[in-house]
């Protein structure tokens, strides 16, 4: 997505406003490898730039980001000229729109709570202390090295622990595909890097936090999905972070 984003954004700074990219650079007030950046795929578009793009020149920040509907924002919209607060809302509420139904194709379901439990109604397993051969294995006594309780290993705050079942393929490249189960912990201070549970517009997406220039972003593991920034007016909080994810082979 951020990849598309950036050849609409060279094809407007080429072709519509006729700039160059020390040109464009200084009028946007950034420097020139940040234009690059944005062209390429590596960095996306910010926000406030597709507004003056809106507003200086009428390109629609909701065709910018989907490619979709006409590219400038109205008929009647004029080079040079603002747009009416009616116009800017409009804009705002399509590409909020286009957000919100990339989110709800892909929002992962709530399996189900952790529970706390006594002791003795947990499944304890035998570790073996061997290596794991091809074979047929043979346990014997004296290969069990312990016994272990997956909840002890798996949870950290049971109380606050959910399991949540992933659907879409939006994070394929950390290793977490449709129909995968995350172990996700509620009580942990999410940190730039983890992959966490959000919920933007009250929707639940799994993405990776990563802040860029003290910007947070939710970053897709998959270039056909774009990031998504998050911008101070934007419905959003961080759920839970992802501890382990449990597939089926």
């Amino acid at each position: 997505m951020k990849a598309e984003l950036g050849k609409r954004h060279r094809m407007i700074r080429e072709s519509v406003l006729g700039q160059n990219v020390a040109d464009y650079a200084t009028t946007m007030g950034v420097k020139e490898v940040t234009v690059y950046s944005w062209e390429s795929g590596r960095t996306a578009v910010p926000q406030e730039v597709l507004a003056i793009l809106e507003e200086r020149h009428g390109i629609s920040a909701g065709w910018m980001l989907t490619g979709k509907g006409d590219m400038h924002v109205s008929d009647g919209h004029q080079a040079g000229r603002s747009q009416s607060p009616l116009e800017r809302v409009e804009s705002h509420l399509q590409a909020l729109r286009t957000l919100v139904d990339e989110l709800r194709a892909n929002t992962p379901t709530v399996v189900a709570g952790a529970k706390r439990r006594s002791r003795g109604g947990h499944v304890r397993i035998p570790l073996l202390s061997l290596g794991v051969s091809a074979g047929t294995p043979t346990v014997a006594d004296d290969t069990v090295e312990r016994e272990i309780d997956l909840a002890e290993m798996l949870l950290e705050h049971p109380d606050s622990t959910y399991f949540i079942r992933v659907v879409g393929d939006s994070m394929t490249g950390a290793g977490i595909h449709d129909g995968d189960t995350l172990i996700v912990d509620c009580a942990i201070q999410p940190r730039p890097g983890q992959v966490v549970i959000a919920r933007v517009y009250g929707e639940l997406t799994v993405k990776r936090y990563a802040m860029v220039d003290g910007v947070p972003i939710l970053r897709a593991e998959n270039t056909r999905h774009r990031d998504i920034e998050i911008t101070p007016d934007m419905d959003f909080t961080i759920v839970g972070v992802v501890r382990s994810c449990i597939k089926t082979l």
